[in-house]
């Protein structure tokens, strides 16, 4: 059983705690985080879920999980990231890209980056079975393609242009198609 905290849909804590996969009830958010890593080249670091995951086997998305009870997002995505890849950053490496509200989740994506040599990832077996670069253009056209877990691009919405910047392709068209929902 993993605990979480409960979030109001402005990301805090509504002072409660329960299994993450617990019913929620009206009003109630789980905390998400997620950690976008671009190198030198600009190219973003994937990593493909496992399919033993009830939730979008075998897609594409960053590293990224829930944030555990007692724990910041800052934290938690730091924790995530070790977990799921054994790759290790710190805290002022990391940058917030920004905030997302998708029913049931609150999410808060960050960025790093930096080099990883695909042979030093490690996976977590049951979360992630595999990891690539990718360049910006071949992001897009997985995300056209429907190549990524749902949550990725729902979330996305909410800060694609913090994205476009931070993968130094402000004002780029490539990700339209990701607008936020009426």
């Amino acid at each position: 059983m993993e605990l979480i905290d409960i979030y109001d849909k402005d990301g805090n804590k509504a002072g409660a705690v329960r299994d993450k996969e617990a019913p929620l009830g009206p009003g109630e958010y789980r905390m998400a985080v997620g950690m976008w890593i671009v190198d030198r080249g600009g190219r973003i670091f994937l990593t493909r879920r496992s399919m033993e995951k009830k939730y979008a086997p075998g897609k594409w998305e960053n590293p990224a999980g829930h944030v555990q009870a007692g724990e910041d997002p800052v934290h938690a995505v730091i924790r995530e990231l070790f977990e799921e890849t054994g790759l290790t950053v710190q805290e002022e490496q990391i940058t917030l890209l920004g905030r997302s509200c998708t029913w049931p989740y609150i999410g808060r994506d960050f960025g790093v980056r930096m080099d990883v040599d695909l042979n030093d990832v490690r996976f977590q077996k049951g979360e992630t079975c595999d990891a690539k670069w990718v360049t910006f253009e071949e992001f897009a056209e997985m995300a056209r393609a429907g190549e990524f877990a749902p949550s990725l691009t729902d979330h996305m919405r909410d800060y694609r242009d913090a994205f476009l910047d931070f993968t130094e392709h402000p004002g780029s068209t490539a990700l339209d198609f990701l607008t936020a929902e009426e």
